[in-house]
């Protein structure tokens, strides 16, 4: 007598955001030679900046995060060279608070040009972090080693600031580090590690 078939249970769809399996890393194949192979293209408009139809889901999550966190970072340092601007014009004594100027009225050049370099160099790190994000667009792989390492690097730079008390931070510091790693993990998910190893890089995207 013929036994019916037992129908076979199908196995767990994988979901293929999470599918780690052959997953392959590699360096950059090519870096930047010039200043105008660095500096993303507008030539479609600057509307095409929004278009990202053609990015995988977890890659077009991590674009949009980082072009809105640069966005505010950028909004936040005028904000707070304006509130400093301020705050030394209608309260002098922000000078003697923040150690630029001495209890008897002298000017520590040495404390203020610190600061003046840790405002500069943020800023240059945000506006850095933006030019690679909009070159992430056209897929292209060094500006995703390059925007990771900065990331790296201005976590490092952070955290140096706030054991040197020059900028408040503490637990907030080190919970914007893991933040910032987990939103440029978007970009090595599998089906986004993909995507930037096909070699994507170029302009004339929609």
């Amino acid at each position: 007598m013929h036994e019916p078939e037992t129908p076979q249970s199908n196995p767990a769809t994988k979901n293929t955001y999470f599918d780690f399996t052959d997953y392959e890393f590699r360096m950059p194949q090519s870096w930047p030679k010039s200043f105008s192979a660095i500096k993303p293209s507008f030539r479609g408009g600057i509307g095409q900046i929004f278009q990202t139809s053609h990015m995988p889901m977890d890659a077009r999550i991590g674009y949009w995060v980082w072009l809105i966190g640069c966005v505010l970072g950028i909004l936040s340092w005028i904000f707070a060279v304006t509130a400093i601007l301020f705050a030394i014009v209608f309260s002098p004594a922000t000078l003697l608070m923040t150690g630029m100027v001495s209890f008897f009225g002298e000017v520590r050049w040495g404390v203020v040009l610190v600061y003046i370099g840790t405002m500069v160099i943020s800023l240059l790190i945000i506006l850095l972090q933006l030019l690679l994000t909009l070159k992430l667009r056209t897929g292209t792989e060094w500006a995703r080693m390059a925007l990771t390492g900065l990331t790296v690097i201005g976590i490092v730079y952070s955290i140096i600031l706030t054991s040197a008390d020059l900028e408040s931070g503490g637990a907030s510091t080190v919970v914007t580090g893991i933040l910032s790693l987990l939103l440029i993990s978007f970009f090595w998910m599998p089906k986004a590690n993909a995507w930037f190893l096909q070699g994507n890089d170029h302009e004339s995207l929609p």
